[in-house]
């Protein structure tokens, strides 16, 4: 069976294969090394004596199958740990890609609740979604200042409005904003949905933000932000 076939459960069953394979090695090299100290060598002591003749006080077949079991099994113990560390690194990845699946799911599942919970509607040529409820995302960003005729105004957004999420960026992960500026810099021409809360009463709206050059200003959004106490 080819590496890239295995499944994270059936590496595991390899693995624990290999390694019941590795002790048994292990063992046996022991048994063979037991032999040659009942004999009095070792792996590397002369079998002929000053003369050039055969040692006449050790039993030199029983020490050369010995020793040659032991090389071999030596070969195998190093193929099988080959294998083992193999089976490892794609039960790790396996590990590791479900760790992210299991982050994305939980985010998307998040997104999808608050848009169960909203409607469409049109205003001024600008798309909104309009939330009727309090969803459990809160603000970590509050526009400071917007540009007339920049992006961040085409798009609806407002000086004092709240930042609840910045494309699948929010309170979260942001990294102080740091986030914020590497998404609005990979993301020229490109729309990102800006999720704000608005308002004494705390309107939650999704604007349609397309950052881009050229329109009269500084920068790809036209706006300020600053982050809100307390957000990560």
């Amino acid at each position: 069976m080819g590496l890239e076939t295995l499944t994270d459960s059936s590496a595991r069953i390899r693995a624990n294969e290999l390694i019941t394979q590795k002790d048994s090695i292990e063992n046996e090299i022991k048994e063979q090394e037991q032999i040659l100290k009942g004999q009095g060598v070792g792996m590397s002591e002369p079998l002929v004596d000053r003369s050039g003749f055969p040692r006449d006080d050790i039993d030199l077949v029983v020490v050369r199958t010995a020793r040659a079991r032991i090389i071999a099994l030596r070969n195998d113990h190093k193929d099988v740990m080959n294998e083992i560390e193999k089976m490892l690194h794609i039960i790790h990845a396996e590990a590791k890609a479900k760790t992210v699946v299991k982050e994305e799911e939980k985010e998307h599942s998040m997104y999808r609740d608050l848009r169960n919970e909203c409607f469409n509607e049109e205003r001024e040529g600008v798309a909104y979604i309009v939330f009727a409820c309090v969803d459990r995302v809160t603000a970590f960003a509050l526009v400071n200042a917007v540009a007339p005729d920049s992006p961040a105004s085409e798009a609806g957004l407002q000086r004092n409005d709240k930042i609840v999420r910045f494309g699948h960026l929010h309170a979260d992960n942001h990294r102080a904003l740091q986030a914020v500026n590497l998404l609005v810099s990979e993301s020229e021409n490109k729309s990102i949905d800006v999720t704000i809360e608005r308002g004494d009463e705390g309107q939650r709206l999704v604007l349609k933000l397309t950052p881009r050059r050229g329109w009269g200003g500084r920068g790809l959004l036209g706006c300020h932000i600053l982050p809100t106490k307390g957000a990560k």
